[in-house]
């Protein structure tokens, strides 16, 4: 798996404020499915594989349009997410949403320069 290590990508700044320098402990606001209300956060550094797609993580549940997903080991991620491991013993590795509106213009700036622009629903239909 790819991951977002801090100097991993050519991408970073070393800027303040906008266009601030994205490192491997930029924190990250992720959640569980695109709509779920529990917010919790993960270093840059712990995401793995970001992507487009329309499936989330858990309960596999189709979303309405493509967002960013990654993948993080559960022992990474602060705060509340829907993940008990009551299925079995932890870390296990889980499928997480990125939503643009939870995170900064750095970070999703940041995002979008590795996993590109939003392709449309129908490059996810066969899928």
């Amino acid at each position: 798996m790819v991951r977002l290590a801090a100097g991993a990508h050519p991408l970073q700044t070393g800027k303040k404020g906008p266009g601030a320098r994205i490192t491997g402990r930029t924190a990250v606001r992720i959640r569980r499915d695109w709509n779920d209300h529990r917010i919790g956060t993960a270093r840059w550094s712990d995401l793995a594989n970001p992507r487009w797609d329309m499936v989330s993580g858990g309960t596999q549940v189709r979303t309405p349009q493509p967002f960013v997903h990654a993948y993080v080991w559960c022992n990474k991620v602060k705060g509340d997410i829907a993940h008990s491991c009551i299925h079995g013993p932890g870390p296990h590795n889980i499928k997480v949403c990125i939503v643009k509106k939870d995170n900064s213009k750095e970070v999703w700036n940041y995002l979008m320069k590795i996993v590109g622009s939003k392709p449309p629903r129908r490059y996810f239909a066969g899928k």
